[in-house]
């Protein structure tokens, strides 16, 4: 259920430093925590197969009692025009989850827990000079995390305006030609099991994505909508419906975009820049650098690094391939994350290495991974994303229209 499901790891997920390693200071880029629906997905998917399913209601079209659809009956959509794009209530615990999670994992590296709760905790640890951290650093100003803008934080478009040539159409043609590949034997499943109410082919995309949003309004970890049903779709349907998202993530946000480098390569570059300057001799505050976003900015910031490359991949949109690097699935659950973590390794020389993560999940560069536990040495690290940064300088070039 890629872009469409409760938080959980990625495959081979392992949060725990190399031995002999602590966490000195880390970089984080969040997608936001679980919505009611994608203003998009909704439009162009949910909201006329919402409407189909009322029609059939109103009509009284009837439903066999054996059908896997039967729940049609009198089903209402928990998804509408009133909360499109909120967080949902469960969404809200899931954010405190992630953040008792952080503070399990780097507690270390952030404020004392109490701080703010009671009078005189805030100007007691700063007259103090804050907790001691590594290489004797102290914090001097409270934790800080950074945002988008907009009001649930995410709203994709306004942090592409700056990119002529980014769009969200891009991957679309390719996602539709995958469905009309496989969808059309699913529809006439559906159709057989609802004689009457006249599903089209994007209806099939709509049940799917109402399967991960029902899921996630509920607040269960697991598919808990009937959507979801093993009756109503198989295994290799939901793999099916999992390659359309890789699809249109691909070639909108990912390696057959080619904005993508240009757009993630800017987080690369100042998350870096924060890790390097977090024992430097006037230092920033923080040691833990957290953004929260949308779901198109992790795929840019994989692309800016390197990882999960398809450059050389065939993702064809007529078959779905057994084996393929990007599964947006392993990327993007709500409150999906990248980490960058810096390492000190006291085993070796005192060294500072650079680790990785997708959700919880290593992910040694392809060009430095020789240090512990497949790391890369802090000082390579510099030098790949000077690379980076030079190979993907041309923001202005990449990102103009090609009918300016």
């Amino acid at each position: 259920m890629s872009g469409i499901a409760p938080y959980h790891d990625a495959p081979n997920a392992d949060v725990s430093p190399p031995p002999q390693c602590t966490v000195a200071a880390a970089a984080f880029l969040v997608r936001h925590s679980s919505i009611y629906a994608n203003d998009d997905e909704y439009a162009d998917y949910m909201e006329p197969f919402i409407a189909r399913v009322y029609s059939a209601q109103e009509r009284g079209v009837p439903v066999l009692d054996q059908s896997p659809l039967k729940f049609l009956k009198d089903w209402r959509s928990l998804v509408n025009e009133t909360n499109l794009e909120d967080i949902t209530p469960s969404g809200k615990d899931d954010a405190r989850e992630l953040g008792r999670r952080f503070r399990k994992l780097y507690g270390d590296l952030m404020p004392p827990e109490h701080l703010g709760k009671r009078k005189g905790d805030l100007s007691s640890w700063l007259k103090n000079g804050g907790k001691k951290h590594h290489k004797g650093k102290k914090v001097k100003t409270p934790f800080k995390v950074w945002s988008a803008s907009s009001e649930r934080d995410v709203e994709s478009s306004k942090s592409f305006k700056i990119c002529d040539a980014f769009t969200k159409e891009s991957g679309k043609p390719h996602a539709q030609q995958w469905l009309e590949t496989w969808g059309p034997a699913v529809l006439d499943r559906l159709n057989a099991h609802a004689p009457g109410w006249n599903f089209e082919l994007n209806d099939v995309i709509a049940m799917f994505m109402l399967c991960g949003y029902e899921t996630v309004i509920s607040g269960a970890k697991t598919p808990s909508s009937p959507f979801c049903s093993a009756d109503l779709f198989s295994p290799e349907e939901f793999r099916a419906f999992g390659y359309h998202q890789d699809l249109l993530y691909h070639y909108m946000v990912g390696y057959g975009a080619p904005t993508a480098p240009y757009l993630g390569v800017q987080w690369l570059n100042i998350s870096t820049h924060n890790l390097l300057a977090a024992y430097a001799p006037d230092p920033h505050p923080n040691l833990l650098y957290v953004y929260f976003t949308h779901r198109e900015e992790p795929p840019v910031a994989l692309t800016a690094l390197g990882l999960w490359n398809t450059s050389t991949e065939d993702l064809p949109d007529t078959m779905m391939p057994k084996d393929r690097l990007w599964k947006t699935s392993h990327l993007l659950p709500f409150l999906g994350h990248i980490t960058i973590e810096r390492l000190h390794c006291e085993a070796d020389e005192d060294q500072d290495y650079v680790r990785v993560l997708v959700n919880g999940a290593p992910q040694p560069l392809p060009s430095c991974h020789d240090g512990p536990g497949g790391t890369c040495r802090l000082a390579d690290f510099e030098n790949f994303v000077r690379q980076r940064s030079e190979e993907f300088s041309d923001f202005e070039g990449a990102c103009k229209k090609d009918d300016e």
